[in-house]
Formats: C-alpha cells, structure tokens, sequence
C-alpha cells in the first residue's frame, strides 16, 4: 500500500481541529494538535482521540489519568500549525488556563476536560478514550481541516 496516497484518501474526510492538552509527572503543559477526535457515547459521556505512539506527546498522555479537548475556532489556524510543529514545548508564548485537571487554551469553540476511560492499541496510534467531567462551548464557528487544507466552518446561525 502506498502509505501517502492512502493518507491523501483519507485526508478527502472534513474534520475538526482540536488540541489535545496533559500535564506531565512534573505538571509541566503539553499538547498537540489532532483532528481524529469524536464523540463516543453520549450517557455516560465520552469521547475518542487518536494519539501516535511516536510523538513527543505521547509519553505525557499514556502516563496521565487526565487530558483535555480544545476545539479549535476557525480563526485558531495559526495555534493548530503551532501545535503541530517540532517546536520541543509548544506551551512557550502561549496563552493557556489550567481546567479541571488539565491545560485549556483560551478562544476555542468548545474545552471537554477528561480523565482516562480506556486506551485501545491500534497500530502506530493509541486511542485514548476519554470521559468528559466538565465542558464549555462557545458560539464561535470551529476550524475545520480538509486535503491539507484548513476552512472556517459555517456560522452557528447557519447551522439552524
């Protein structure tokens, strides 16, 4: 299989931005920008996000028992690039509040603050499953990504 062109097949599917937020052993802020995130379950509530076992931020989230969602508004384009970045603590010049047990990053569409449910392996990515505690939303229109390429999404108003 050719892994590039399968990613492209699979970059055709819209989504949303999100950042996916943990406190390390030393309560030190990580984070990094996913967009394989969806709803689980509504009763009780949870929530599922994909995390590559190879990134810098995984260490930090397989070793918590708390992590948060941020869902990005379409004009947080330049914080998702940020967070997607080498860049070794993306939390330098960012503007960020602690939430419930986790880091939140302020003018997101909605924050979901989690702790662990389960993790599941699969492959190179673990899915972490999260159940939500607390969360906030905003009447703000989230970023959205497609074929490598990011679009705001359409007013709330539209939306009814």
């Amino acid at each position: 299989m050719d892994i590039r062109d399968y990613r492209y097949a699979l970059g055709s599917f819209p989504t949303g931005v999100t950042i996916v937020t943990a406190y390390d052993c030393d309560h030190q802020p990580w984070g990094l920008t996913a967009n394989s995130f969806t709803s689980v379950s509504l009763d009780p509530p949870v929530i599922s996000v994909c995390v590559a076992k190879s990134g810098r931020v995984f260490p930090t989230l397989s070793g918590s028992d708390h992590f948060a969602i941020n869902i990005l508004s379409a004009d947080q384009k330049n914080l998702a690039l940020h967070f997607s970045s080498n860049v070794e603590n993306r939390f330098t010049d960012t503007d960020w509040t602690p939430g419930h047990a986790a880091p939140l990053l302020p003018g997101a569409s909605a924050h979901l603050d989690c702790t662990v449910h389960d993790r599941i392996d699969a492959g190179d990515h673990e899915i972490l499953l999260g159940r939500v505690l607390e969360y906030t939303h905003a009447p703000v229109p989230p970023l959205v990504y497609c074929r490598g390429s990011f679009f705001p999404a359409p007013q709330p108003e539209a939306l009814r």
